[in-house]
């Protein structure tokens, strides 16, 4: 049994040693690793990837490309005129708008146009009975007669008040609304008329309509809104990389959906002080002659604003090839090599694209004109 107890202790020594012996080698390894490592930096940034560039020449494999495929032209450079294309829409010119509106109270008794007729300034546009306008030509018609009957007798001083009396009497006439030849004839016939006619202020369309037939007309009530639409406006919205080179007085060029092809002129009437707050766009105004009546208010349209001139080598835009975000434009230095450049410019009405900037314009230069997307591929291609 002595034997026993003697092989048991030696067995848990042993173990015990085990325990502590692999506890101190791991302590010590720790210790070791913590030394052997950098002290970590709080909040550290990770490095930026560098991007690699891509390659802005292409070798052209021998044989050169496909001709059906990969087109190529010469182009040199010219002086073209810039302009800032600008979404919008045309709107009637307000400046051109005036109210035919009652100078006395009274009933409107006919219409005689309605909305969307073409009106010339004077023409008839309604009759109104008013007590007031009828009371006012019978004053007329007494002092004329008055004046008349004075004017064959010596006194001078009562002639002198009649006339004054039929003066003052004709000029509230006028005041009411009754022209010249409203006058003369009220004179000639020696009678009132039951109505008067109110006419238009301006040459022009009719927009609105105030009131129907039988409705009561106060002083300064509008009966219709007329339009001169000769000269229309269109409303444009620059962003802010566009605002730098506009200004008032410029010369535009005006495209409809509903005309295409067709161009109409104007100049740049109106900028606006602020940029909208929401858009981050600035609001331009300009006149357009309208003088056949074809634009019409609510069309959509776009504005080309002149903004100047510049020397500017003018491809095709099948040459130009999107990327990222980027212009891309493939020339041809020599016969074996394709150069990627990255170019700067605008598109033409014409279906052209000026570029500005991003290639030399001092001698002509060979472009490719179809193909460029596959060409652009090849290289991003090379690249990786």
């Amino acid at each position: 049994m002595n034997k026993n107890l003697m092989v048991c202790a030696g067995l848990v020594a042993t173990l015990a040693g085990g325990i502590w012996g692999g506890k101190y080698w791991a302590e010590q390894a720790q210790i070791g690793t913590a030394a052997e490592a950098p002290p970590a930096r709080p909040y550290a940034k990770a490095e930026p990837a560098t991007a690699r560039p891509v390659p802005s020449v292409l070798a052209l494999p021998p044989g050169g490309f496909d001709p059906n495929v990969v087109k190529t032209a010469t182009f040199s450079a010219q002086t073209v005129t810039l302009d800032t294309p600008t979404p919008g829409k045309l709107a009637y010119n307000v400046q051109q708008a005036k109210l035919a509106s009652a100078r006395v109270a009274g009933r409107v008794e006919r219409i005689l146009v309605y909305e969307g007729a073409k009106v010339s300034a004077g023409q008839p546009l309604a009759e109104l009975y008013s007590p007031e306008y009828i009371a006012a030509q019978n004053e007329f018609l007494l002092s004329h007669n008055a004046y008349h009957t004075l004017s064959s007798s010596d006194l001078k001083e009562l002639l002198d008040d009649a006339r004054l009396t039929m003066q003052s009497s004709e000029n509230k006439l006028r005041v009411l609304g009754a022209t010249p030849a409203d006058i003369a004839r009220i004179r000639e016939r020696g009678a009132i008329s039951e109505t008067l006619t109110i006419r238009a202020p301006i040459a022009g369309t009719i927009v609105k309509r105030d009131m129907d037939q039988g409705s009561y007309l106060n002083v300064g009530d509008s009966l219709m809104s007329i339009i001169d639409t000769r000269v229309i406006w269109f409303t444009g919205n620059l962003y802010e990389t566009d605002i730098k080179g506009v200004r008032l007085g410029q010369a535009i060029e005006v495209e409809t959906p509903a005309y295409p092809g067709r161009r109409y002129t104007g100049r740049v009437s109106f900028i606006a002080p602020n940029v909208d707050a929401d858009t981050h766009t600035l609001q331009v105004r300009c006149d357009v002659p309208n003088p056949d009546g074809m634009l019409k208010p609510e069309m959509y349209a776009t504005a080309r604003i002149v903004t100047g001139n510049a020397q500017a080598l003018v491809v095709p835009q099948s040459a130009i090839v999107k990327d990222q975000g980027k212009l891309v434009l493939m020339t041809m230095p020599d016969e074996k090599h394709i150069e990627r450049a990255l170019v700067q410019g605008t598109p033409r009405s014409d279906g052209t694209f000026a570029v500005t900037g991003g290639v030399p314009f001092g001698a002509p230069l060979r472009v490719v004109t179809q193909g460029g997307m596959l060409l652009n591929e090849m290289l991003l291609k090379q690249e990786s």
